[in-house]
């Protein structure tokens, strides 16, 4: 199932760089208004792009459910390349730093700096959780490994949540924080259903649909307009950018090898019923 792997991952890839783009230049207008919120043609056209990916990545997820899908993780979240274990591992570095730099300066504008330093220890404690599902999700046994390492990186996405929303409460201009807002939430939600192949309740289509949604709101929020502006450089949204570009990475890679990971159904002999029906 590599090939229907690549598909799903490389749609997920392609439509966010056009929503990385259309963000960049969405953020550019609300700047070039002094800060205030202004109605631009490219709010709508964001809107319209997250719609066609949630239809499109409903649509793709449902025609996968004529495989099936290993319900356990060792089956589900093993690697198929020598490289995967170094792979996997990539996300928690890039989190780590991320939470890092983000306690070292929490940003220009943080109304709340050290909310926002325990935000980026935060991060760090999700980059540890990262690090242990990755070196134990296709081991046999770690099952009780990993649900310590999932229970890490749900209370670093419930805590990025509720900074994130505070921040949100301050600030007049709606599109500045909306689809980081619904990019914190759809984290929380592939978290969720990934971490259910450690509770003994996996969901690989909402793994398949929530990881690539998540990631393509990832990719999206780590744009920040006065980020790109020589001289203006905040290290706080840079932080927050890099934890997204970590989350995304983390998110394909899950979806990924559960899409990989599937197994064409075996076909049943004419006459013959399924085993356990009848």
């Amino acid at each position: 199932m590599r090939s229907e792997a690549y598909k799903l991952s490389g749609f997920t890839v392609v439509i966010s760089a056009l929503g990385f783009l259309l963000r960049w230049l969405q953020d550019m207008r609300i700047a070039s208004e002094e800060r205030l919120a202004v109605n631009s043609p490219i709010s709508w056209l964001v809107c319209a792009i997250t719609v066609l990916t949630v239809l499109v990545l409903a649509v793709y997820v449902r025609h996968l459910g004529q495989y099936d899908a290993p319900g356990e993780p060792r089956e589900a979240l093993k690697g198929r390349t020598p490289l995967f274990g170094m792979i996997s591992m990539v996300p928690a570095v890039l989190l780590a730093m991320g939470g890092l730099l983000f306690v070292v300066e929490p940003g220009d504008d943080a109304l709340w700096p050290m909310m926002h330093r325990i935000c980026g220890g935060m991060m760090v404690v999700g980059a540890f959780g990262a690090a242990v599902v990755a070196m134990n999700a296709a081991k046999e046994g770690r099952e009780s490994t990993c649900r310590k390492g999932v229970w890490m990186m749900l209370l670093f996405a419930v805590f990025w949540l509720i900074t994130g929303y505070r921040d949100a409460a301050s600030d007049p201009v709606v599109w500045r924080f909306v689809v980081n807002i619904l990019t914190q939430c759809a984290i929380l939600l592939a978290i969720y259903h990934a971490s259910g192949y450690f509770f003994g309740v996996p969901h690989p289509k909402w793994t398949m649909f929530m990881c690539n949604f998540a990631a393509f709101l990832c990719i999206m929020s780590a744009i920040d307009g006065s980020s790109l502006t020589p001289g203006e450089v905040d290290l706080g949204r840079l932080a927050q950018s890099v934890a997204y570009v970590a989350m995304a990475a983390q998110c394909l890679i899950w979806a990924f090898v559960v899409t990989e990971n599937l197994k064409t159904k075996p076909l049943t002999p004419v006459g013959q019923e399924e085993p356990g029906k009848g």
